[in-house]
């Protein structure tokens, strides 16, 4: 008689690590305080108006100058800000 396969007992599923994480160096800027997160809700990126997906990881930019002007950014789109903005003064204070 063929032997039964017995199965583990599943085990309910680990919610996703979120971790809040210091930015890339290249990402830093002197005027804005910047984290590498991972959200549980969608964004928008004001750099290429497309949705940063839930779960993803992204940076978020919150001017020292106007914390309510925080926004959420792919990393490529603020690496394609920063060269398009380099030289420029972005200091509001």
């Amino acid at each position: 008689m063929p032997r039964k396969h017995r199965r583990l007992p599943e085990e309910p599923p680990t919610s996703p690590r979120r971790p809040r994480g210091q930015a890339p160096l290249w990402a830093l800027v002197p005027w804005a305080d910047i984290r590498r997160v991972s959200g549980d809700k969608p964004y928008r990126c004001p750099g290429c108006d497309l949705e940063i997906r839930p779960l993803s990881w992204h940076l978020v930019v919150v001017p020292r100058s106007d914390p309510e002007g925080r926004r959420h950014w792919h990393e490529g789109c603020w690496r394609i800000e920063l060269n398009r903005t380099q030289g420029r003064r972005r200091d509001r204070a």
